[in-house]
């Protein structure tokens, strides 16, 4: 019997009815340990995008300029971590790595910005000593939405010499368990996978395609800036407001959800362990008030009919589209229109986080102001439904190029009468801000 084999049968008789959840787990490979898309388990999120190439992070060059300068910070993260309510590091952490704060607001891509939990060596963990823990609080709750909903940036790091473990061209990785809670007692830890084969000695790498919802696996350092995405419907909760990162010691002795023994480099000292640089929310809901105070506009560049890019898109549609409103975009259409198989079809894109949104899919035979009709729509970020006893094909996909991100979806109507036969017909999207939201 092979080892992942053996692992599915013990996950079997451990969760019962959720044999499904473990099936999943031990389906890999999983994601590589910075750009992979289109990996269906863990696609890494970038921190950085922008003219420089994704994922790359802009930080100090070391001579007075900056790498990727012309990068700026993922505009997808709607929220970052705002206060710390426990840090309780192992013993050993160096002075100078252990300030928690480090850990709050936005993603920086700078490795030495961090906070570290510490490592635990054999005998203190014979000895019961717990591992080291960061507990982080978000004032805005972290809602289970379409896909990853918050994402944690570590400090790993791509291995340039031949270390223990995976070697050079592995991941230099320190890792950790991630647990959820609504109201900062009770926590929901997320099953995770390591199927690293042994050990991999002090400030050796690890192959991060073996590794499943495990803090440390994405590397965000030396001008790469990458995240691991969670996705709360792993854990069955809708929201929760505090996340607790417990660092696990890379002996063997720490399992994950299979009971299979966790490997990472072993035994660190100093900024040993893992270390934390940022967490970033993703499913935040949003109005178009507080996105408007997101994006720092203020006076003439504030309002619904505001342009302060010039880009001949109002805020709210830039808002309603997934759009930033002081970026022009490369793709300056907001929808496409096409036939297909007879039929016209339009395509847009909404975010499920715009809680104060109703958009209206509305066909028309004139473009007279009260000749058009409400066939479909979204209303508080729900998903695109039927309107007004019409039945119109309506499908939703993830508009994102990575596979973990879902909030952002692609939505394609499909109109309720035929193109062929009509001298003239037209849809467009409606978008209105709902009040009293």
């Amino acid at each position: 019997m092979s080892a992942a084999n053996s692992a599915l049968l013990r996950c079997c008789a451990l969760l019962g009815a959720t044999i499904f959840i473990c099936g999943d787990l031990l389906a890999g490979p999983y994601s590589q340990g910075l750009n992979d898309p289109t990996n269906p388990y863990d696609a890494p999120v970038p921190g950085f995008v922008g003219p420089d190439g994704i994922g790359a992070s802009t930080i100090s060059n070391g001579f007075g300029g900056f790498l990727n300068p012309d990068n700026y910070v993922n505009p997808l993260f709607f929220d970052w971590a705002a206060s710390v309510t426990n840090y309780s590091p192992a013993p050993g952490v160096g002075s100078s790595w252990s300030n928690p704060a480090l850990a709050l607001g936005p993603v920086t891509g700078n490795n030495f910005d961090v906070v570290s939990l510490g490592d635990l060596s054999s005998s203190q963990i014979s000895a019961g000593t717990p591992p080291g823990t960061l507990t982080l609080h978000f004032t805005n709750p972290i809602r289970n939405l379409d896909g990853a909903d918050f994402v944690i940036f570590e400090n790993s790091f791509i291995a340039g010499s031949n270390t223990g473990g995976a070697g050079a061209g592995g991941v230099d990785a320190d890792l950790a368990y991630v647990e959820v809670s609504s109201d900062g007692v009770n926590f929901v830890r997320f099953p995770s996978r390591s199927m690293t084969p042994g050990l991999v000695g002090p400030y050796g790498t690890i192959d991060p395609t073996n590794v499943f919802n495990l803090v440390g696996k994405h590397v965000n350092a030396y001008g790469q800036s990458w995240g691991t995405p969670f996705d709360l419907s792993e854990v069955g909760l809708d929201s929760v407001s505090y996340i607790r990162i417990v660092d696990i010691p890379g002996s063997g002795a720490f399992l994950d959800s299979t009971g299979q023994p966790i490997y990472d480099a072993w035994l660190t000292i100093g900024s040993g362990g893992v270390d934390i640089e940022a967490v970033g929310t993703i499913s935040r809901l949003m109005t178009f008030s507080q996105w408007q105070d997101w994006n720092g506009l203020a006076g003439a560049s504030r309002g619904a009919t505001a342009d302060p890019d010039g880009d001949g898109v109002p805020n709210l549609l830039e808002y309603a589209f997934s759009r930033q409103p002081n970026r022009v975009e490369s793709n300056p259409a907001l929808t496409s229109v096409a036939i297909v198989n007879g039929y016209m079809v339009i395509t847009f894109t909404r975010d499920e986080r715009a809680s104060d949104l109703l958009y209206e899919v509305q066909v028309s035979a004139t473009l007279n102001g009260s000749d058009w009709t409400t066939v479909a729509q979204s209303m508080s970020g729900a998903p695109t439904v039927a309107a007004n006893g019409f039945a119109p094909t309506i499908t939703e996909t993830s508009a994102s190029s990575i596979a973990s991100i879902g909030v952002i979806r692609q939505v394609r109507v499909t109109d309720v009468v035929p193109a062929a036969g009509h001298k003239q017909r037209f849809m467009r999207i409606k978008v209105t801000q709902l009040t009293g939201s």
